[in-house]
């Protein structure tokens, strides 16, 4: 419980996703340090009805759980403010994966629509997921507004120290095997026309095809967030990657790679997709480029043999992400639009 006058928010879902803690929890910490509220996350199966009881805003984070819907309901008929968080649009994953076998079982997908039209609010960190679902779900209310950048976890870091005359171009992330397809291509000219002047870090997914060049370096990918934003920050790349398919599924995605790499201080060519081109003014603070190997290729091209233009960049990019995506800016958002709104 909070102290009196503080907004108690009872979170239901799992806070081993990364984006429970740069969309949720990083926020909320702040607010809890100014005294705006107290939150507290659980499993569906570890809230009753005198947990409900206590909370002022319930708040369902990636859930189809028909078990998880039933709290939904029993927090209406008591009045609750209900709020349902997704940064996925789970029936656009493909039947045939893992994870869309999962959410397009009968009883999760319907659970699924059944939050999307009957939360007071449905909150997403995409425009076009926000367009999308408002279209075609009706939902009472939804709220747009991206996840937030722990700016202290990088303050005071020292970048890498770089070979002289070396351009480092690098991609953090998971499997984006398709979204790769034209990257790889120009990667191959790329180091056919620049040789030794290039290094290329993949941290995580590296593909197949470029493994065995000896300008490739590989690691893998720390899923915790504070070790991936240090490690993102200290690599010093001067070009960061983001392909990334253009699929309803993915064309609801968030702006994740332009947030990261912006705090980085990285240049980044960005996928033509609604994800970055709400957020990226070409040439301005990131390149937007088709998903065609040519667009790639001369998106790098341009970039290596411009340092001003990539300095450039990455200095826009920064102030973007500092007015947009700072832990205070993310937990006014939710206060606002969220916590305080009727």
């Amino acid at each position: 419980m909070g102290k009196r006058g503080d907004i108690n928010v009872l979170i239901i879902g799992s806070e081993k996703i990364a984006s429970y803690k740069i969309g949720i929890e990083q926020p909320l910490r702040y607010l809890q340090k100014m005294g705006v509220c107290e939150f507290d996350i659980r499993s569906d199966s570890e809230v009753d009805r005198s947990r409900l009881a206590d909370a002022d805003i319930v708040l369902f984070f990636r859930t189809v759980q028909p078990e998880a819907y039933k709290l939904l309901e029993m927090a209406r008929e008591m009045g609750k403010k209900t709020v349902y968080v997704i940064d996925d649009h789970f029936i656009a994953m493909s039947p045939g994966s893992d994870m869309g076998r999962y959410y397009h079982d009968s009883s999760r997908r319907k659970t699924y629509v059944k939050f999307l039209k009957n939360a007071q609010i449905v909150k997403v960190a995409s425009s076009f997921f926000a367009n999308h679902l408002d279209t075609h779900f009706s939902p009472q209310k939804i709220v747009y507004f991206p996840g937030s950048v722990d700016f202290s976890v990088i303050s005071g870091l020292k970048k890498n120290r770089k070979e002289e005359g070396k351009v480092l171009i690098g991609y953090e992330g998971g499997k984006k095997q398709v979204a790769f397809e034209p990257v790889i291509g120009a990667l191959n000219k790329i180091i056919g026309k620049y040789g030794d002047k290039l290094r290329i870090e993949f941290c995580g997914y590296a593909p197949d095809e470029l493994k065995e060049k000896p300008q490739v370096f590989t690691e893998s990918y720390d899923e915790n967030y504070k070790n991936f934003l240090k490690r993102l920050y200290r690599s010093n790349w001067d070009i960061g990657l983001a392909p990334l398919e253009r699929t309803l599924l993915h064309d609801c995605k968030s702006n994740n790679k332009f947030r990261e790499y912006s705090a980085c201080r990285i240049a980044g060519i960005y996928t033509s997709s609604p994800a970055y081109e709400e957020w990226v003014t070409g040439k301005e603070n990131g390149l937007i480029v088709s998903s065609t190997s040519d667009d790639w290729y001369e998106a790098m091209v341009q970039l290596i043999e411009q340092p001003e233009l990539r300095q450039s960049i990455s200095e826009h990019a920064e102030q973007v992400a500092w007015a947009n995506f700072s832990v205070e800016a993310c937990a006014e958002r939710w206060r606002s639009q969220i916590l305080m709104s009727e």
